[in-house]
């Protein structure tokens, strides 16, 4: 197994944890939709990441899941969505751990879609 498929390989089992996380906040009403949303950004970076270290593109760090999207449209990853598909997810990286979540146009279900299409994508791309 060379290196860049490990990496990508660890990188899914990061993001199954986060998966585990996600879903467990998801189940308690009282929990902020923002520490949720973290979970969900986490798990989308961690396979967009996976799959650039599957392909040996090599990224910055970063938690912006555009500028990881953008870098593998470069490099001509194909992708079965929608570019910005994840854009909804940047602010809960830093930003809504910061500050107050005023309005946040986005229910649980469909971060969990977002969580889903992600690590299953990722999961197909780095079995091939």
């Amino acid at each position: 197994m060379t290196q860049p498929i490990e990496r990508a390989r660890r990188l899914l089992v990061l993001a199954e944890r986060d998966i585990t996380s996600f879903r467990a906040l998801t189940s308690h009403p009282e929990v902020d939709i923002s520490a949720t949303g973290f979970f969900a950004q986490q798990v989308v970076e961690k396979c967009l990441k996976a799959v650039a270290e599957y392909h040996s593109i090599v990224f910055r760090r970063t938690h912006d899941v555009d500028e990881l999207v953008d870098l593998l449209l470069q490099h001509r990853v194909a992708m079965p969505f929608p570019s910005d598909q994840f854009s909804v997810l940047n602010p809960f990286s830093v930003i809504l751990r910061y500050e107050e979540t005023p309005y946040i146009s986005m229910s649980l279900v469909e971060m969990g879609q977002l969580v889903d299409l992600a690590y299953q994508w990722a999961r197909s791309v780095i079995a091939a």
